[in-house]
Parts: structure tokens; sequence; C-alpha cells
């Protein structure tokens, strides 16, 4: 199987060297919008690297593109993508409008091709550990549960507030675990423009209540942060993790039970970014899309993000559907 990547940043190198690790797999070539960028990775990573990307949806031997691109680029790229009759593998949030994401969505199920979406905490083993207990009702029914995510300001060139940015990794997981709520309610403290902290109430119609904070307002010296805690009947667990100087992320998964002494979780150390691509060529090989990265569930991730900011901006309680 061969394989185009569409941006050579951070992301577009993770997953350039996740591929590496599959077996059959080539990438072909890699897009980036900059030329200087394009000969110094031509040398470094001993593949093409174009600055057209119409190199990549022309090349017939291409069978798939994955694309690590800003989100405001996703609906031009992906429905382009489609239209040349290859499978799309995208990056998280997969857009900033409904309409846009559904667009994709419908075309990618017109042109019968595989389009994913990378949800990325779906992949990560401690918040998976997390969920499989909650499922086992192990602890019961859940009652309650925080989720943050922390970050001390970022470029806002092409990136929105933290609520899209930041918790459209938690809502994902949020939604994997509990569905969709039925309400919710927001506030927030504004720094400036796209710099704020908020915390969102959500309400189900179970009587499960959560609470989602995010920030990228925290001073510099705050290590990025993010985690979940889930109190049920009979126990609650949380996991949570700082990102120190190294790049990576310190986990602790720990689970209380009704009774006894807390545990802390010895969990396996896998790359979620590998999985996710391991998952994409998987499903592209089958034929069959894999749930677990389902345009769907991004949209429902998306859509939690985008009522909780109306929810902000009205200052009132917003219903979901």
């Amino acid at each position: 199987m061969k394989l185009g990547i569409l941006g050579a940043g951070s992301m577009g190198s993770e997953h350039f060297d996740c591929y590496k690790g599959i077996p059959n797999i080539e990438v072909s070539a890699i897009y980036t919008r900059s030329s200087e960028k394009a000969k110094s990775l031509t040398k470094k990573l001993g593949v093409k690297v174009v600055t057209d990307f119409d190199e990549i949806i022309n090349d017939k031997a291409i069978d798939a593109v994955d694309i690590c691109l800003p989100t405001y680029l996703h609906k031009k790229y992906v429905i382009s993508t489609l239209q040349a009759d290859k499978h799309v593998f995208c990056e998280t949030p997969i857009a900033f409008d409904i309409d846009e994401a559904i667009e994709m969505q419908e075309i990618a199920k017109k042109k019968k091709k595989i389009f994913m979406i990378a949800l990325l905490m779906r992949n990560v083993a401690e918040y998976g550990t997390v969920k499989k207990i909650i499922d086992s009702n192990e602890l019961g029914k859940p009652l309650i549960f925080r989720a943050y995510r922390f970050s001390k300001p970022y470029p806002i060139d092409h990136y929105p507030g933290p609520v899209i940015e930041l918790l459209n990794f938690d809502f994902d997981f949020i939604n994997w675990t509990f569905g969709l709520p039925n309400s919710i309610i927001s506030s927030r403290i504004v720094k400036e423009e796209r710099h704020e902290h908020a915390t969102i109430i959500l309400k189900y119609n179970n009587g499960l209540l959560g609470l989602a904070e995010t920030s990228n307002i925290m001073p510099e010296s705050f290590p990025f942060s993010a985690g979940i805690r889930i109190i049920c009947d009979k126990g609650a667990i949380e996991t949570f993790f700082t990102i120190g100087n190294n790049g990576y992320p310190d986990f602790k998964t720990i689970k209380y039970p009704s009774q006894g002494n807390p545990e802390e979780l010895d969990i396996e150390n896998i790359n979620p970014y590998e999985e996710e691509c391991k998952l994409f060529v998987e499903s592209v090989n089958k034929g069959q899309e894999n749930d677990l990265l389902s345009a769907q569930a991004a949209i429902d991730a998306i859509t939690i993000c985008l009522k909780a900011k109306e929810a902000l901006e009205k200052g009132k309680e917003v219903f979901i559907g």
C-alpha cells in the first residue's frame, strides 16, 4: 500500500515515523506548503517531498492520504483527496463547522472510500483502561466525572480557543464512554481573544453529571496537564498526566475501591499514534472502516465543543439535539 502525507509539521513527522514501522506500507510522498522545508526534508527523510498537492492526488499509485494539516484546511484537502478516489485519514478536530464535517462524511460515503479520524485518546492505553473498567461495571454506576486539559498560552494564528483545541480530545473520550449529554452549561474567564479558562457542566438523561475544565492561560511554568476522574457508586478511577521537558506524558492511573486501599495500575506503554495509523491501514486493506475512529464520532465530539461555546456565548443552558 502506498500512502501520501499532507503536512510536514510535528504530526506529519510523527505519522511518517509510525508508518515506517508498519509492514508493507510505503510513504511515497509528503506535501508541505514550504519550499524550504521541502528541500531539507527530502535530504533528511529520503522520501519525495513536494509543494504541489496535485502531485499526490494525481499519482494513481498512491492509495491513501494522511492529512496532518491545520483544521481550517481539512475540508479543502479531504474533499479533493476523496474526489481523486483515495482513502483519507484526517487529524482531529475534523472541522470547526458541523456542515463542513458532514459534507466530508457524505462525499466519502458517496465515493465508497475509507474516511477515518485520528481520535487520539481512544488509543491511549491509560484512557482505554479506564473505559474498560467503567464498561465492566466493576465500580458500579458512574455518578459524576471531571475531565480537564490545561495549557500555557499557545499561538492562535490557526487555532481556536481551548474549548475546541483542547477539550475536543476529552469530549470524544467522554462521548465514547458515556454517550452524548442532554444539555450543557458553561462559564469562563477571558484573559484576551481566544485565551480563556472555561468550565463546562454536562448533564445526562440518566442522572450522570460531568464537569469539563480547560485553560490556555496557565503560567509559562505550568506543564501541559490533562486527566479524568470518574466517581461511581462502588468506587472511583482516575488517570492523569503532565508533559515534562522530554516531551512525553507522565501518566498515573489509580483505582479506588469502595473499601481497602487505592491501587495504582501498571499499564503497558504503547504509542497511540502508531496504533491509530495501524487501524487506518488495516481498514484500507480490509475495505471496511473501523468504527473506533469514525467520522461520526469526530462529528459528535465537535458538536459538543460547539454547543459548549454556544452556552458560553449565550450564558444559559444549551440542549443537544
